[in-house]
Formats: structure tokens, C-alpha cells, sequence
């Protein structure tokens, strides 16, 4: 095992796999500004030449008892109005740098992911949650408003009326319901098992083209369907000529000869 840090956040790579574990179970893997600045540095470090044969990322806690029991509250007391918004933007800064990477980033949460956790889960591009996990954004009853993308990711994900349900009465989701809804993309008895199957669907194909949709996607999602549209295209003329399409096409024009 390879340590980012010696405490707050764990990385072990595994082929084209690299897991990073949030540790500070005794804290509920709360998000204290050590823990930012972690995760941080490893979206620098995935974008770095060294990782170039790193195709999916699996977020994870440690322990079963919380993915991330959210923002470390230690560090939100006696802000002034300009320093809790510094805070936010910084926070909102590293989780757009998640969301944003050339891997798959996927979520496997085992437990809470409430406030800030459940903000990091939404970075990522796809979630798995145990059973018995519950998702929440609980800001509210802090008499406060979610800091690091909830109010904007949460609706795009689950719709406003579902979001806005979430928000204002802060109460938590069952894992089901999550599903149901499509906050959630699978539950499992062992959610790191189905993270690990989910990225192994995925790192089976070009990285090259698995970075292009994310990015198509989030272009779309972030500008409007014009701009989604016309960075669509550019990125589909980037992948004819990137050698993993041209040697995919060439497979496949072969295999319809020999049949």
C-alpha cells in the first residue's frame, strides 16, 4: 500500500484501478481541511504522467460506519461570512478537480454520506452503497444551505422537487430510495466488490474515449446542450484519430469479414 498521507487518505493501486480510502474513522471520515487539501493533491498526482495507466478511481471510507459523516464541523466554527465562503470555494474547487478527472471516479459507500460527503459521493461519476447506507443533506438543521455542490449537483441528479425535498427538510435517504431515484447507481452487500466490477466494465475500453464522454457530459451539463453538443463532436473528431478507435474499427470491420 502506497500512503498519500501518513493519516487522512489512503491510496493502493490495483492494475489500471487505484483506490483512495478516507481515514479518519473515528471522525465518521468527516472532510477537515487536511482531508481537502488530500484530495486535492491526489486529483494533481491522477492527472499526473504517472498515472497514465490508471482508468478508474474507487472513492471509498474507512471503516462500515460512515463514507463521510460530511464537513468537519471543528471547522466551521467562528467564521465570518468571508472566510466560510473561501471554505466553500475551495471545497467546491477540489470536488469540481474530482469530477473533472480523465479516470472514471466511482463511490463506494458503506454507511453515512451526509452533509459534504454525500457532496464528494456527487463528484463522482458513479455510486454503490451497502444496504443499511443512508445519504442526506442535513445542512439545514445547522440553519445553513449545502456549500460544496449540493445545490447544484443534487437536482441535476434527482430532479429540483426530489432535491429541494432533501435539502429543506434535511432528512436522510435510505439506500433503496436512492436507488430508485438514480442518486444511487447500485446497492450491494459489499459496495467496494460491486465498485471493483463497475470499474472493470469500464476500464475494459479506451481511456481515451471513456475521458471524451465524461467530458462531452459535464460540458453539456455545465454550459447547455449547444455547448454539450459542439464539445460532442470535437471530441468524437479526437478519438478517430486517437490509435486505440482506429485499432477498435479495424477489429471490428474484420470480425463482420470472417463472418
Amino acid at each position: 500500500m502506497t500512503t498519500l498521507t501518513d493519516t487522512v487518505l489512503l491510496t493502493e493501486q490495483h492494475d489500471a484501478v487505484l483506490i483512495a480510502t478516507l481515514n479518519r474513522p473515528a471522525k465518521g471520515n468527516s472532510l477537515s481541511t487536511e482531508l481537502i487539501d488530500a484530495l486535492g493533491a491526489l486529483a494533481a498526482e491522477l492527472r499526473s504522467p504517472t498515472h497514465e495507466g490508471t482508468k478508474a478511481v474507487i472513492l471509498t471510507g474507512a471503516g462500515q460506519k460512515a463514507f463521510s459523516a460530511g464537513a468537519d464541523i471543528n471547522t466551521l466554527v467562528g467564521l465570518d461570512a468571508a472566510a466560510a465562503e473561501a471554505q466553500m470555494l475551495h471545497g467546491q474547487k477540489v470536488f469540481d478537480e474530482l469530477e473533472d478527472l480523465p479516470q472514471a471516479v466511482i463511490a463506494a459507500i458503506d454507511g453515512v454520506a451526509f452533509g459534504g460527503g454525500l457532496e464528494l459521493a456527487m463528484a463522482c461519476d458513479l455510486r454503490v452503497a451497502s444496504p443499511t447506507s443512508r445519504l442526506g443533506q442535513p445542512e439545514i438543521t445547522l440553519a445553513n444551505l449545502p456549500g460544496w455542490g449540493g445545490t447544484q449537483r443534487l437536482p441535476r441528479l434527482i430532479g429540483q422537487g426530489r432535491a429541494l425535498e432533501m435539502i429543506l427538510t434535511g432528512e436522510p435517504m435510505s439506500a433503496s430510495r436512492a436507488l430508485e431515484i438514480g442518486l444511487l447507481n447500485a446497492v450491494s452487500e459489499d459496495p467496494l466488490a460491486a465498485a471493483h466490477n463497475l470499474a472493470a466494465r469500464i476500464t475494459r475500453h479506451s481511456g481515451t474515449a471513456v475521458s471524451a464522454a465524461k467530458q462531452a457530459i459535464y460540458a453539456g451539463e455545465r454550459e447547455g446542450i449547444t455547448e454539450g453538443l459542439r464539445r460532442e463532436a470535437f471530441l468524437v473528431g479526437q478519438c478517430c484519430e486517437s490509435p486505440e478507435q482506429r485499432e477498435a474499427v479495424q477489429k471490428f470491420l474484420n470480425r463482420k469479414k470472417s463472418n
